[in-house]
């Protein structure tokens, strides 16, 4: 009796360890974003993303991908107006994470125009004959006009370096990890003309 038991035990510790090499693995990760929803058709310049912004690594160019970050943009015409400028220029654009004190720089191109956070970038000044990407609000009808118009944009959006304990250093040397962070640019627009006395 007592070696048909131990025979039985032995066996189904066997049998035991056969299903868990065979077990199914699964795991499930659960991604958080801040959301909000905001409604502007009165201020005289809004400009909406169209598109949030993710960086992966691409192992074998040991640099991260290139993105285009649509927006919508809209103007309300300034009857009066003989000449309308619009200008941008970068406020935040660094990404960073907990784990450790590295940081990534993000670079945002208009036209192949790098912006800068010290300088304006000159997207239309009908003056002078500038519109390429927004000709729509460079019509005279539309800064100068009586309604609000519309259109579509696009800057290109890359991690231009990274940064880690004050130094630079290249993407290859980073640490597997997730950074995050907010790309903020500051649109400026300008309407030069004779107008009516605001009442």
């Amino acid at each position: 009796m007592k070696r048909l038991v131990l025979v039985l035990v032995a066996a189904s510790t066997m049998g035991s360890i056969n299903l868990v090499n065979a077990e199914t693995r699964t795991a499930n990760a659960t991604a958080s974003w801040d959301a909000k929803a905001i409604k502007d058709t009165h201020s005289m310049l809004v400009v909406t993303p169209l598109k949030s912004l993710t960086f992966d690594y691409a192992e074998g160019l040991e640099r991260f991908n290139t993105q285009d970050g649509a927006f919508d943009i809209t103007i309300a015409g300034q009857s009066g107006a003989s000449d309308f400028k619009l200008t941008s220029k970068i406020i935040s654009n660094t990404l960073s994470r907990t784990s450790d004190d590295s940081e990534l720089t993000v670079g945002v191109k208009w036209n192949d125009t790098e912006l800068s956070n010290s300088t304006d970038t000159v997207m239309i000044d009908t003056s002078k004959g500038i519109s390429a990407g927004l000709a729509a609000l460079a019509e005279k009808s539309a800064y100068a006009g009586a309604d609000r118009t519309s259109t579509q944009g696009v800057f290109a959006f890359n991690i231009v370096k990274a940064m880690k304990g004050g130094e630079e250093t290249a993407f290859k040397e980073l640490t597997d990890g997730y950074w995050d962070g907010n790309v903020n640019v500051e649109f400026a627009a300008t309407w030069d003309g004779d107008f009516a006395p605001v009442p």
